[in-house]
């Protein structure tokens, strides 16, 4: 059995920030068997929910091998160009018709076509469609700035990759300052075990807020008998660690009617991918990396420098030192979370330095996502 390389899962999303699919990649890519330990034995495909999962497929389309070892419902397959030119299709036939979505990686050389079974087009964002016939889903890659997603929409692709919700046109706290304080201020009366009835009187002060935290929280694998009326009754069932998380959460969040917010799936993620990593550690360790995750991107929220917005926060010295300093018991991990975000980026030293194992690497990052899913779907 060969060991995985460090992977990445990368989220794409459409036109309205929801995500519809992961990236998956690996330097080098991923041999069948490997695949089909990580969505087997790692739980990938449970994890997607109804996401599908784009996976490179580097040279020409065989199939017999990834064909049983994979499911192939959710599954779209990234070949290059080069190899899935009309005129050579019956690996890309036979991949089709066991149930594989194909997707070209870049243009087909001049004068080429595609096969008639490519159904998906992925181009770094900048590249221009092609004039003439082109597939009818096209993947725009390293989408890292606002403005690059306001072009790549317009100019008629549908799906998005990179990392445009960190660097946003319009940096400021969401929802307002005023909103975005009394967040603060919540999250600092949980750390001072505060009675419940402070924190529900504060809750009551803003009805946006009291309407997402109740639909966030009803809405994300609970699992519970009956649903959550009360703020009252979300902190005595849940319990202060879970309202905590929630309350982070909604930092993140917009207002009801400004649409989706790109930048709260990227946070849950790296809270999760965080927490998932320190598994064998005690709770309240856990509960600190999971911070640490989250508030990473409270200076793309904020558009201020990370040590003023979390000063006011009284927060634990290891979670300073991973936000600030890189240091400490979580800086490590904290930083392969962020690399692992970056494509074509190397991996390896990074988890290394962090004491990470490659399995470990991947099993924190199917368990982050998999909430990170729900969250992204709910909100």
């Amino acid at each position: 059995m060969t060991e995985l390389p460090p992977i990445r899962l990368l989220p794409v999303v459409d036109a309205h920030h929801l995500w519809v699919a992961l990236l998956l990649e690996s330097v080098p890519p991923l041999d069948p068997d490997q695949l089909g330990r990580l969505f087997g034995e790692f739980g990938l495909f449970d994890a997607l929910g109804t996401l599908s999962c784009i996976v490179d497929l580097p040279g020409p389309p065989h199939g017999d091998d990834i064909e049983a070892l994979v499911p192939a419902e959710q599954i779209v397959l990234r070949i290059p160009a080069a190899d899935c030119l009309a005129g050579d299709c019956a690996a890309a036939g036979r991949l089709r018709s066991a149930g594989f979505h194909l997707m070209a990686d870049g243009l087909p050389p001049a004068g080429g076509r595609l096969c008639p079974e490519i159904e998906a087009l992925a181009l770094a964002c900048g590249e221009s469609l092609p004039a003439g016939e082109v597939p009818a889903r096209r993947l725009a890659l390293s989408v890292d700035t606002q403005q690059w997603f306001d072009a790549c929409r317009q100019a008629d692709f549908h799906w998005f990759a990179g990392d445009y919700p960190l660097h946003p046109a319009d940096v400021r706290p969401a929802g307002g300052a005023a909103r975005h304080a009394l967040l603060l201020q919540l999250l600092t009366l949980i750390g001072r075990e505060a009675e419940s009835r402070e924190l529900e009187e504060l809750i009551k002060q803003d009805a946006h807020l009291s309407y997402q935290l109740l639909r966030l929280v009803n809405s994300v694998a609970f699992s519970l008998s009956q649903k959550i009326t009360s703020f009252g009754q979300a902190i005595t069932i849940l319990g202060r660690r879970q309202l905590q998380r929630w309350l982070q959460l909604l930092l993140y969040a917009r207002p009801e009617g400004e649409g989706r917010s790109p930048l709260l799936p990227r946070a849950a993620a790296r809270a999760a991918v965080m927490e998932a990593l320190f598994a064998g550690r005690p709770r309240e360790f856990q509960d600190r990396a999971f911070m640490a995750g989250m508030f990473s991107l409270l200076d793309a929220l904020t558009g201020q420098d990370l040590a003023t917005v979390v000063a006011p926060l009284n927060l634990d010295d290891d979670i300073v030192k991973a936000l600030l300093q890189r240091s400490g018991p979580l800086g490590p991990a904290l930083e392969a979370v962020k690399a692992g975000e970056r494509p074509g980026q190397p991996l390896g030293g990074t988890l290394e330095r962090a004491d990470i194992t490659t399995a470990a690497w991947a099993k924190a990052l199917v368990r982050g996502y998999r909430w990170a899913i729900q969250v992204a779907l709910a909100a």
